[in-house]
């Protein structure tokens, strides 16, 4: 008999507790937290990029990603339109004091997990994991990944593989506190990677290896290109590296092309993928 109430009294426990005046403070307090981090990470962007101006002053609005995993799509908008977002995490040693980690970010009108390309009329959870992040839909026993940024169906034989990111490091990203320090922009424009082909022919060697410090030196007469295989290398996704951010003269991101610019972590982004110079500037024939 005792055995038949237990469920109901944890979750009547469950109820008071969460109901309770000092549940209802800490929440309200990781709330005002973590939209004032929105706000200073939104400034310190929009302040030191030209290519964010459009930020200031914008609205937010903000969708959990995937259940449980601590992440936050904060989507941008001046107006009606929709000027780019924020990707938030918070790191599992939070205790007293949140800690939140930006891990990526992005301008343009086409924003990643964008309503536009969401799967219609299907129940499709967000799940982020950087370049390969996708929309997954299950029906039955049937799973199917959608591509996060562009709405393409990707087929069913694809299997889904642990999340990249969760392997990052707190101190390699931007953090509580952190301001963007420095900003170069390599290609000011939006570019396609098929452009300049030079790097296609470059990844049959195994000696290319772009540095942070490599990164930071080059110029627009030499484009450079991040090929990054994804979903267990069964999709190549090449993107031209548009511009650099460095957080607190430490943390580095790069902003790549892809309807927009997107910017990762430069950690990230060299371990799943390869950078690339091309060392000419002739165009594809």
């Amino acid at each position: 008999m005792t055995r038949r109430f237990l469920p109901f009294i944890a979750a009547l426990l469950s109820l008071l507790l969460l109901s309770s005046p000092a549940f209802a403070q800490d929440e309200a307090s990781w709330d005002k937290q973590f939209q004032t981090q929105i706000r200073e990470w939104m400034d310190a962007i929009a302040s030191r990029d030209p290519q964010f101006k459009q930020w200031q002053d914008a609205k937010t609005d903000v969708q959990t990603l995937g259940a449980g995993q601590h992440q936050w799509l904060v989507s941008i908008k001046k107006g009606d339109k929709q000027v780019g977002y924020l990707v938030i995490g918070e790191t599992p040693d939070s205790t007293t004091h949140e800690k939140f980690v930006l891990l990526e970010y992005g301008v343009g009108e086409y924003i990643l997990f964008d309503d536009a390309f969401a799967p219609k009329e299907i129940a499709a959870e967000p799940v982020y994991d950087g370049f390969a992040s996708y929309w997954l839909i299950t029906q039955k026993s049937d799973t199917q990944m959608v591509n996060a940024k562009t709405g393409e169906m990707y087929p069913t034989s694809f299997q889904i593989s642990e999340p990249a990111v969760d392997v990052f490091a707190g101190e390699q990203l931007a953090q509580n506190g952190q301001r963007l320090t420095q900003t170069r922009i390599l290609s000011a424009a939006e570019a396609d990677p098929f452009d300049h082909i030079g790097w296609v022919s470059q990844m049959s060697t195994t000696d290319t290896d772009v540095s942070w410090n490599q990164l930071w030196q080059q110029d627009y007469t030499s484009p450079v290109t991040l090929a990054v295989p994804i979903h267990q290398s069964q999709v190549l996704a090449p993107f031209v590296v548009g511009s650099l951010h460095l957080w607190n003269d430490q943390n580095t991101y790069v902003g790549v092309w892809d309807e927009g610019l997107r910017f990762v972590p430069y950690s990230y982004a060299h371990r799943v993928g390869r950078f690339f110079v091309n060392e000419t500037s002739s165009p594809a024939e």
